[in-house]
């Protein structure tokens, strides 16, 4: 083999690469819409990394004003830092907002109804993925107690002011709302140890069936709700996996085939919160969300009973922990 072959065989693997990637990116889809959005409020829980980031920059920047409702207040504005480097439109108001405590999102939804009663748009993008047992304030595992519960109070207590002035809801679950998962209402928020030998989260995956059952019921109660998958993702979304060097080593088919950049994975949500997205016969009730910037239908088979259940279960949860 010649000195050119050498060069020449790498560059071509490198060459097949780039484009086979650059191919992935035009199927995973670009919100191209560069309509003014001035005038509109917007409110995206967990933005100051990842996903929610990149989403309440891309609003921004079309002159939205986005309240970015993060649980640290200093990297809210952090994050506000950065995005002004890249672009003066629009308004982004730092708020605080815990979902793993009732008593913040009550804090969180007064101070909503006091300062800006009127908004567009409540992006439920804020969840987590951990693989050691944590609890919210209230003692409910964090999967259903941050990524469930959390929004469930939220809208609750803005729902006067979503139904009043017509808002939207964007709901970010998973497709790990296919795998494995159910509803187990014997241990409702508590920590449940996978089986030996299970590599998937099931909390996690469960949690991400609570978001889409939870749209289904949202939409039969007539709300403008958006059920998405945003796709696996470059974020620190699962910086607790604390994962090693060889993980990447051992990932890097996958990082290359299927892995998107945030700002890639928040086209989806951009998409939800801005487009019309819902027709009559494909809606969150009977199956449908969005990914790749289109309607998908699950693969999982949802029954009314049990979303009907969630839901009652949820309220129940709440009324547990009643105001101070």
């Amino acid at each position: 083999m010649t000195s050119l072959a050498y060069l020449l065989i790498p560059a071509g693997v490198g060459l097949g690469i780039y484009l086979i990637r650059k191919l992935r990116e035009l199927q995973w889809g670009w919100v191209r819409s560069r309509d003014s959005l001035r005038g509109k409020f917007l409110i995206i829980t967990g933005c100051n990394t990842g996903l929610g980031y990149e989403t309440a920059k891309a609003l921004v920047s079309r002159q939205a004003s986005v309240i970015m409702a993060c649980r640290n207040l200093d990297k809210a504005n952090h994050a506000i830092e950065e995005i002004r480097k890249e672009t003066k439109e629009g308004m982004l108001i730092p708020m605080e907002l815990d979902l793993a405590s009732f008593d913040s999102i009550r804090k969180f939804a007064a101070e909503i109804k006091a300062q800006y009663p009127t908004f567009d748009c409540l992006i439920n993008n804020a969840g987590l993925a951990v693989q050691t047992p944590q609890y919210t304030k209230e003692n409910y595992e964090v999967h259903c107690g941050v990524n469930h519960l959390g929004h469930f109070l939220l809208v609750d207590l803005l729902k006067e002011n979503i139904k009043n002035n017509s808002a939207r809801i964007v709901i970010v679950s998973s497709k790990m709302h296919e795998k494995k998962t159910s509803i187990d209402f014997d241990n409702f928020g508590k920590w449940v140890d996978r089986p030996r030998g299970e590599r998937l989260n099931i909390l996690y995956g469960n949690s991400k069936l609570m978001n889409f059952y939870f749209g289904r019921e949202l939409y039969k109660k007539g709300y403008d709700v958006h059920v998405l998958c945003p796709g696996l993702c470059n974020t620190d979304f699962f910086r607790d996996y604390n994962p090693k060097w060889y993980h990447y080593v051992l990932f890097s088919p996958i990082v290359l085939l299927f892995l998107r950049s945030s700002k890639q994975g928040a086209q989806n949500i951009v998409h939800c919160a801005t487009d019309n997205v819902n027709t009559v016969d494909k809606n969150p009730s009977t199956g449908y969300f969005v990914t790749n910037l289109q309607q998908t239908k699950s693969k999982f088979k949802f029954d009314d009973a049990t979303s009907e259940q969630l839901w009652m279960e949820s309220a129940r949860q709440v009324a547990l922990h009643p105001a101070k």
